[in-house]
Formats: structure tokens, C-alpha cells, sequence
């Protein structure tokens, strides 16, 4: 029977297979063909009945288009559909995770040592350790055989870097055996090759292995990840704690395959963990560099701290000036150790602290260490206005003292005077600037309790430009209150206050206008309470030495009057309290304390009494207020225009962050510059210019200010140069960028927490760095998964009415599984 269907119809095992493959979207189908059969004989006796006068050939015409019209309603009925079986394999799939944090730029000598030899030039890195193992290792390629491979790095955060397609042979070899090289599935190759040693460049500045752990785990679970590959050292320093990620992955059965990187020996270290140096300084005026030691493994070791110096124009290395004896405290305890210096010379300097121990110590990495600050040595005088409502004694020492210094020009405007007075200065003025040329000129303003309604009546813009003088020009005003002139300021109705808001609005604090001023209250003398702050102020020391400081201080028997206030403002440091026990606690009078006002400074001091400082040492009083006027003035000096501001949020960096930069910049008619853009000159530590140079876009919303940000990619010092525009001068600045502490204080491989990511119960296995080109590959599973079903071939559907079917012979829909 077989053999006779086969001549007959040679294809009919492919139409057996054909219908068996069919589905009918209606249930009871015989009814549907009973119903069908019984309509065909209707229609067979129709025609012939309705043709029995007409010529064969159209009753056949006739009788077959009534069948046709039936068939076809038959097969709208049922809707037969194909089933056709796909198989669709997802690939296995795994998730290869590096660390590229700062520590893995560490050198481990150790190793090398333990290994026999090291490559010719220098000992790798751990980063480029790995960058071996990924570029010249069969990991990845071995890996590809089986699985879809996905590198991302990770240090604060996880980036995913390359996916590289699952390996299959070609079609032709496997079918003729042939070997031949394997080709990627899905996307093609890269176009160039991977730049390794670019993305595993050490760069953040902070480990969050926990963070990074659980970011991949919930992104790449499922059925086909074969397990999590991260490279590391382990330094996880800040973020969740990495076991609780590892307790994720047992949950979400997760197979972590920890790769240790690095040495396990806690190094023997000599840090210089810290300098702290200004950056600008008078000429001849006295500074103080402290560097901060610390150790590892050297408990109690002698050291030589030594200072270097030389001019930074100047050829060769820097000169011994001063050296230190100091012996290290604890592990991980550092030491300070002050170098006091009095520049003689103008220009920029650089500074060199260096440290290395007394005795040779064979396990240590270096003989010595040493980091640089540059200090620019300023010879520009310091111009300054004295503003006085009366002849007060305080106003006659400090205009004495000041027209004294060779640093500082000095005017005055005493409120009194009459025109023809003699005062010693470089100029008697009669009238507060009218103009903002005028007042922009002065680096520093003390008002010594001055009338400031009179102020404003000659001038209504005076607290207008006064205020952006301080504000956007980097401006240093020291307001000195008393009875005369600040109790009326105080006690001013608020139409007056509303007049005066710009003024107020420099005060760090709020004057109290309700506590009474009696003079029975003022007859002993109550000395200066200082806070933490103002015990830590360096303009605040007496003498060099913070110690003798303290003793001058706590034996001056202090002021008799202080003004009253209401508190500090906000943002506000206060230094000193008034220490009269009847106004204990909160309420005592606020004697001395500072705000930031925009890129500039204000300093009040609450009591015009410092001159009976002067019964203790005269050089006491001198050194305080010379050191209250740099201070406020430093805002100017570090711009050097004042056409112009540099703005840096500070001036220490770690390795790796981004630097953000502003300015604001005026036109020679001081109003702000107008520019789409203006460009920044950048040096690094090498000296080197930054090419291209940096942009500073301008800033849409504020007019004149413009920004833009950096890496810093290299520790060291880096300068900063703006060419003024229509000017021939610049703005200038420079930040310090180091090495974080945070990635260096445990750089030894925490062995211990990786072989704690490994879990048994997920597959997870420890693996050390070397191993790991033949020990991975055999600890991940192929987790390629195989799906059936597919598309479906709909040979007629309809939905709804007949009237709503579509005419056509094949419709095809996509069912998922």
C-alpha cells in the first residue's frame, strides 16, 4: 500500500507531514465539514436545477463557483494554522569585573622578587597585570568557546567597557571537519584593537566592591550567566560591605569566582601623607609649611625630615635649607613636623618636603619620600582704606602701623577731619569712592566704627558697590563696631534697615539692638574667650609658635567693652567671645568671627579695645593686625586683576577627580565681559602644556562667568594661567593634586575577603591572579539554554465579524515561546 501511494503521489510523506502540522482555530470540526457537506449537495442540486437549460461547460462554471464561495467560508471557519518548531539557544553568558581603582596602580616588589625576575624597565603594575592577563592570555579566547563574555570595570562605579561575542567555527569547517578560526556570533569584531592598558587605567579615587557586586547581580542575573569573574585586590573602602553582595548571589545563585591581584604582605610604608602650605605669601613676611609623617611597620624609627627650596625658573634640584630629628609614632599615627620660612625673593617658589629614615631598612619600598607645593612669593603692595568715624585710638595706631610697612599703601578717611589735617598715610580722602573704578582699587577696607548714614547720603550706590566689591571682586572688609556709630545702626527703625540691607547683609553677625549699653557695666576688663576655631586660626597666633601663642593670649588681661549681638549668622565662624561672665552661655557678645561674602571676606571684630594689647608687647599688636589685613586681603592677592577672578572649590585634589574651574571676567569699563567662550592655559606637574587647551564656556544665566573641568590624571602641582582679554595681564592659580590616602593606607590584597565571595554552595572558587588562565574556564559551567516553539504560519484568520476579514492568503503573527 506504501509503495503504490509513493508512485502515485512521490511527495505525500511531505503532505502527511504537512497536515499533521495543522491546527483549526474551531472547536467540533466535523460539525463545521457535516455542515459543509450538507451545504454542498444544497448547492450541487441548485445548479444543476437553475442550469438545466445552459450548455455543460457553464453549469460546471456555475455549480464551481458555488463550491469555491463555500470552501472558502469552510476554511474562514476553521482556521487551519502551521505549526512550524524553532529552536532558539541563548548563549551562556559571563560577566568578567575589574578594578581599576588607584590602588591597582601599585608596584609589588615582593612578587617579583619571590618570582625570580622582573620584565626589563620596571615592575608592573597590578593594572597592567591584569592587562596581561586579558590581552595576552587564552582566558578570553577560551572563555568565547562556550560563552558571551561582558568586561566592566569598577571603582566608585561600574562601567561596562566591551561584550564580546560567543565563538563558533564556520559553517563550511564543521560540515568538511576542516579547522579553520572561529568567528564571533551575532555583532562582528571591533573594527581596531581593544586599548587594555586605557580601560584598565587606574583612576578612581575609591573601591566600592560590595556596590559594584550588587549593581552586576541584579543587572545580569538569570539562567544563562555562568558566574561573575572580578578582579581585584580586594581594597573595598567605602559602600555596602561586599558580603552582603556575596549573600545576593547564593540567593540569586550566582556563581563569584574572586581573582586576587596583588600582594598579600602588609608593606612596610613611609608615607608623607599630608603638606600643608599657603599658596601665596607676602614678601618677607613670615610662613609656616607643616608635613604630616606617618608610617607602616616603622614604629618608632628615627627619621630626617628635610626642606628643599629653589626658584622655580631656576635650573637643577632644590637645596637643603632646614632638616628636621623626628622619630615616628605608631603605625598609621603621623607626626607633624613645622618648618617656619621668611621669603626674601619675588616669584614662585617650590617647596620640597622629604623624608627618609635614619637606618636602612631592607623591606622598605623606597629609601625616601617627597612631595612638592609651590608658594608664589608676592612683591605687590597691599592697598589699603582706613575708614574712621572718629579719631578712636585703635584707627591712629593701625594708620601708623600701616603707613609704616613698606608692603602696604595706605589711605585715610576720617569723618571728622576737615580738609588740611595731617595724617600719616599716603593719602587723605574726604569722602567714601563714588565710583566703582575708585573702590575697586583697594585690596582691603577697615571701617573703624564709621557713620554709615552719612556714607550713604553722599553717595546712594555706596552699599551697592560695596557689596559687589566684596562679593565678585574678592574684596577684604573688616568691620570694627562700636558705641558711637554701630549702636544707631543697631537700633534703626526698619524703613532705615530696609535703606541699609546691603550693609547689614556684610555683618557675619546680627547686632542685638535691645540690650542696653550701660557704662557701670564696663569696669574691669574680661579676657578673650576663644573658640576652637579661633584657637586653630593661624592670623590669630601672637607669635610663630602656636604654644608661646596660647601662654601671650591666655596672660592678656583683656577688653572692657564689646558690643552686643544676637548671634552668629549663618555660615559665619566665630573666634572669640566676650568672657563676661553676666552674659554667660549663648548670649555672650560675639568679639571676633568672619564670613564669605561671594569670592570675598569680611572680618568683625566687636570691641575697638585691641590696643591694650600693646601692654603686653607692641610687637603683638603689630604681628595681629598685619595678620588680620593679609588675611582678609588674600582674596585679592590670589587674583592678581581686578579685572578678573579665578575660582577653584579648592586647592587640594585627590588623583583622578575632576577639577572644576570658574571665572568671572570684566571689559576695561569694569562691566562683565561678554564671549561665547575664553581659554585656559593648564600646566601639569611635568610642565607640560594640556593639549588641546581648556575651554571655559560662558555661563547663559550669569553674565562674565564661564566654566569648565579637567582630570587630574597625574599628582603633582598643576598651574593655571587665563590671559586677561584687552589686557596684558592674567589670572593665575594652581592646585596640588595627591595621591588618595584612602586607596593607599591597606594597599596589601585582601586575601581573606575573597575567598569569602566565594561560596561553595553557588561554585564559587578563590583564584589566584596567575592561575587564572586555566583555572577559570573550568569553574564556569556552559549555561546555553534552548528554546522551543517560534513563529506560527496563520493560514487564514479572522476575528470578529466576516466582514472585518481580511482577504489575504497568509498572515503571519509572532508568539514568543
Amino acid at each position: 500500500m506504501t509503495e503504490s501511494l509513493s508512485k502515485l503521489f512521490p511527495d505525500w510523506h511531505a503532505w502527511g507531514s504537512f497536515w499533521g502540522t495543522l491546527d483549526f482555530g474551531r472547536e467540533s470540526q466535523a460539525v463545521w465539514i457535516a455542515g459543509f457537506v450538507v451545504l454542498f449537495l444544497a448547492a450541487s442540486w441548485l445548479a444543476r436545477r437553475d442550469a438545466r437549460a445552459l450548455h455543460p461547460i457553464w453549469k460546471i462554471w456555475l455549480w464551481g463557483l458555488r463550491v469555491a464561495v463555500l470552501g472558502a467560508l469552510l476554511l474562514i471557519a476553521l482556521a487551519p494554522q502551521q505549526r512550524k518548531s524553532q529552536i532558539e539557544p541563548e548563549h551562556s553568558r559571563v560577566v568578567i569585573l575589574v578594578d581599576t581603582s588607584a590602588s591597582m596602580s601599585r608596584q609589588d616588589k615582593d612578587l617579583v622578587a619571590s618570582g625570580g625576575a622582573a620584565p626589563a624597565g620596571a615592575v608592573p603594575s597590578r593594572a597592567a597585570l591584569v592587562g596581561t592577563l586579558l590581552s595576552q592570555s587564552p582566558l578570553l579566547g577560551t572563555l568565547r568557546k562556550t560563552h558571551e563574555v561582558s568586561v566592566e570595570t569598577f571603582d566608585s562605579q561600574v562601567v561596562r567597557q566591551q561584550v564580546l561575542r560567543k565563538l563558533e567555527p564556520p559553517p563550511a569547517a564543521s560540515a568538511r571537519g576542516a579547522k579553520s578560526a572561529p568567528r564571533p556570533t551575532g555583532a562582528t569584531e571591533p573594527a581596531k584593537p581593544i586599548d587594555w592598558a586605557e580601560i584598565l587605567r587606574p583612576r578612581g579615587v575609591e573601591t566600592r566592591l560590595g556596590e559594584a557586586l550588587l549593581a552586576v547581580i541584579r543587572e545580569q542575573a538569570g539562567e544563562t550567566l555562568s558566574g561573575v569573574v572580578v578582579i581585584t585586590d580586594g581594597g573595598n573602602n567605602a559602600g555596602v560591605d561586599p558580603l552582603s553582595a556575596a549573600e545576593l548571589a547564593v540567593a540569586g545563585k550566582v556563581r563569584l569566582i574572586p581573582v586576587g591581584v596583588g600582594s598579600t604582605k602588609k608593606p612596610v610604608t613611609l608615607q608623607l601623607a599630608e603638606i600643608q602650605a599657603p599658596t601665596h605669601v607676602h614678601i618677607n613676611d613670615g610662613f609656616t609649611i607643616n608635613a604630616f609623617v606617618t608610617g607602616q611597620g616603622l614604629a618608632r624609627q628615627p627619621i630626617i625630615v628635610e626642606l628643599l627650596s629653589k626658584a622655580e625658573q631656576d635650573e637643577g634640584d632644590p637645596v637643603v635649607i632646614q632638616s628636621r630629628d623626628e622619630q615616628l609614632s605608631e603605625d598609621g599615627v603621623p607626626i607633624s613636623v613645622a618648618f617656619d620660612y621668611i621669603p626674601t625673593d619675588a616669584g614662585r617658589r617650590i617647596f620640597r618636603v622629604r623624608v627618609r629614615p635614619v637606618n636602612k631598612i631592607a623591606d622598605l619600598a623606597d629609601d625616601h619620600v617627597q612631595d612638592d607645593v609651590a608658594i608664589e612669593v608676592i612683591d605687590r603692595k597691599t592697598k589699603v582704606l582706613l575708614v574712621a568715624g572718629g579719631p578712636m585710638r585703635d584707627y591712629q595706631l593701625v594708620r601708623n602701623l600701616l603707613h609704616r610697612d613698606p608692603t602696604i599703601d595706605v589711605d585715610v578717611l576720617l569723618q571728622t577731619g576737615v580738609p588740611g589735617i595731617s595724617q600719616d598715610s599716603d593719602k587723605v580722602i574726604f569722602q567714601f569712592p563714588e565710583t566703582r573704578e575708585e573702590l575697586f582699587t583697594y585690596d582691603a577696607i577697615v571701617a573703624f566704627d564709621p557713620d554709615w548714614k552719612k556714607i550713604r547720603g553722599e553717595s546712594e550706590k555706596a552699599f551697592d558697590q560695596l557689596s559687589e566689591w566684596v562679593f565678585s571682586q574678592a574684596g577684604g572688609l573688616m568691620l570694627v563696631a562700636a558705641e558711637v556709630n554701630t549702636t544707631p545702626l543697631a537700633m534703626a527703625s526698619d524703613a532705615v534697615k530696609q535703606e541699609m540691607a546691603k550693609l547689614l547683609e556684610l555683618y557675619p553677625v546680627i547686632l542685638d539692638p535691645h540690650r542696653p549699653i550701660d557704662d557701670d557695666d564696663f569696669q574691669q576688663p574680661w579676657p578673650v574667650d576663644f573658640t576652637r576655631d579661633g584657637i586653630e586660626a593661624g592670623f590669630l597666633q601672637l607669635t610663630e609658635n602656636a604654644a608661646t601663642s596660647a601662654a601671650a593670649w591666655k596672660e592678656f588681661p583683656g577688653v572692657y567693652r564689646c558690643f552686643p549681638t544676637d548671634g552668629a549668622k549663618a555660615g559665619a565662624t566665630v573666634y572669640a567671645r566676650f568672657a563676661d561672665p553676666r552674659s554667660g552661655g549663648r548670649d555672650q557678645p560675639i568679639l571676633l568671627a568672619s564670613q564669605y561674602f561671594g569670592a570675598g571676606r569680611v572680618l568683625y571684630l566687636g570691641s575697638g579695645e585691641l590696643w591694650r594689647l600693646r601692654s603686653l608687647e607692641e610687637d603683638y599688636y603689630d604681628r595681629l593686625w598685619i595678620k588680620m589685613l593679609r588675611e582678609i586681603g588674600q582674596g585679592r592677592l590670589l587674583r592678581g586683576t581686578n579685572r578678573g577672578v579665578l575660582l577653584l572649590e579648592k586647592s587640594q585634589y585627590p588623583l583622578g577627580a575632576t577639577i572644576q574651574v570658574r571665572t568671572r571676567l570684566l571689559d576695561p569699563q569694569f562691566k562683565e565681559y561678554q564671549a561665547e567662550k575664553v581659554t585656559l592655559e593648564i600646566y601639569d606637574p611635568t610642565g607640560k602644556p594640556m593639549t588641546p587647551p581648556l575651554v571655559l564656556l560662558a555661563d547663559k544665566t550669569r553674565p562674565g562667568h564661564f566654566g569648565g573641568a579637567f582630570v587630574a590624571a597625574l599628582p603633582g602641582t598643576y598651574k593655571l594661567e587665563l590671559p586677561i582679554p584687552e589686557s596684558n595681564e592674567q589670572l593665575k592659580g594652581s592646585v596640588s593634586v595627591r595621591l588618595p590616602n584612602l586607596e593607599f593606607d591597606h594597599p596589601e590584597q585582601n586575601e581573606q575577603l575573597l575567598r569569602s565571595l566565594a561560596r561553595p554552595e553557588t561554585g564559587g572558587a578563590y583564584v589566584k591572579l596567575e592561575d587564572a588562565a586555566t583555572q577559570v574556564p573550568l569553574l564556569l559551567p556552559d549555561c546555553t539554554t534552548v528554546t522551543s516553539g517560534g513563529p506560527t504560519m496563520t493560514i487564514l484568520s479572522c476575528e470578529g465579524s466576516a466582514s472585518s476579514c481580511a482577504p489575504e492568503a497568509v498572515r503571519s503573527c509572532v508568539s514568543m515561546r
